[in-house]
């Protein structure tokens, strides 16, 4: 008896400790992209909790299609989709400026002297936008939000 009671409070405990353990709560997130009304592909958008607000937690990011939309994945949780409830700061990275090179292979420009040359190019949009600090985008993660929009200003 005695030790049914046991492995019933050890069950019992080992289930609220998975429990607690699960993390923080992820909400499907998804939405649009624009500039100045259009829809602008190849963009990286990202949510980062805003701990003056008192959001802790992992960021999300989705990258933008042709029409600008957009679907969140945690940087946490082996890339679980959704963002984290509660406030957060969005930047966006024009990843279009990469062109179709490798990032990380070093000098690029100079690999193959007798290959085609890389130009490089300029983000479509200010630096304000990539700016974790700066930021204009804000935006309030909750449980069966709509999808959401931006629209950059150029």
């Amino acid at each position: 008896m005695r030790i049914t009671k046991l492995l019933l409070a050890f069950s019992l405990f080992t289930a609220m400790l998975a429990i607690g353990c699960s993390g923080p709560k992820l909400v499907p997130v998804t939405g649009k992209l624009t500039m100045n009304g259009a829809p602008i592909k190849n963009v990286k958008v990202e949510f980062h909790p805003d701990p003056d607000k008192g959001t802790k937690g992992p960021s999300s990011y989705g990258i933008t299609d042709a029409e600008g939309n957009f679907t969140l994945v945690s940087n946490d949780k082996d890339g679980a989709p959704g963002a984290i409830v509660g406030h957060h700061r969005v930047v966006c990275t024009d990843l279009d400026v990469y062109g179709n090179v490798f990032v990380g292979r070093g000098d690029y420009r100079t690999e193959d002297p007798a290959g085609p040359k890389e130009t490089p190019k300029y983000p479509r949009f200010g630096a304000v936008y990539s700016d974790l600090s700066n930021t204009p985008f804000r935006q309030e993660v909750i449980a069966g939000m709509a999808p959401v929009s931006f629209d950059i200003k150029k």
